[in-house]
């Protein structure tokens, strides 16, 4: 009688094994999706291959990352930009606009506020792009602490499932009828 006990604990543990093993599959597979993530926006901008490659657990957050990057960089940009220009004005000022000679302006006074935005935005969008690569190494670590757990655990949980089975092949073949 005590292996249908047993029987109903090796069940139990089937089943708990199982959940862990699910649990293992999904975190690995949550890993994965940000190595992919991770591995899109290192550049700072995300392409039409990259987004069609997307996991589709990691979609939207492209989607924000596109739309907040190019937010963010647009105006810490603009504000670097006025802010470098006009310091360009005040040295350029200051050396008889030979500074502004030297820097490759046809009159030595109007410089290229495009390009030196542009370089600026680039510059922001791969700030913006490392600092979420670094939130979500955060949050690769963490993961990765509960993937250790949880592979510790079913370790432990299937040990116990083999301790089960042979503990109620042994009290079956004691419960045996022997015929002499």
């Amino acid at each position: 009688m005590t292996w249908v006990m047993l029987s109903m604990r090796k069940m139990q543990l089937k089943q708990e094994v199982a959940d862990l093993q699910f649990e293992d599959v999904r975190i690995s597979q949550q890993i994965q999706d940000l190595a992919n993530y991770t591995s899109n926006i290192a550049d700072g901008t995300i392409t039409f291959s990259e987004m069609a490659s997307c996991p589709s657990s990691l979609f939207g957050t492209q989607l924000d990352f596109m739309a907040n990057s190019a937010q963010a960089a647009y105006q810490s940009a603009t504000v670097k930009t006025n802010a470098y220009i006009q310091q360009l004005a005040q040295t350029n000022g200051a050396t008889g606009n030979q500074y502004g000679y030297a820097m490759g302006t046809t009159d030595g006074v109007n410089y290229d506020a495009t390009t030196i935005f542009n370089e600026i935005y680039k510059e922001e969008m791969k700030e913006y792009s490392k600092q979420m690569q670094e939130y979500v190494n955060e949050y690769e670590k963490e993961l990765e602490a509960e993937q250790t757990r949880i592979e510790t655990e079913l370790q432990a949980k299937e040990a116990e499932l083999r301790a089960y089975e042979q503990t109620i092949s042994q009290n079956i073949q004691d419960s045996a009828i022997k015929l002499a």
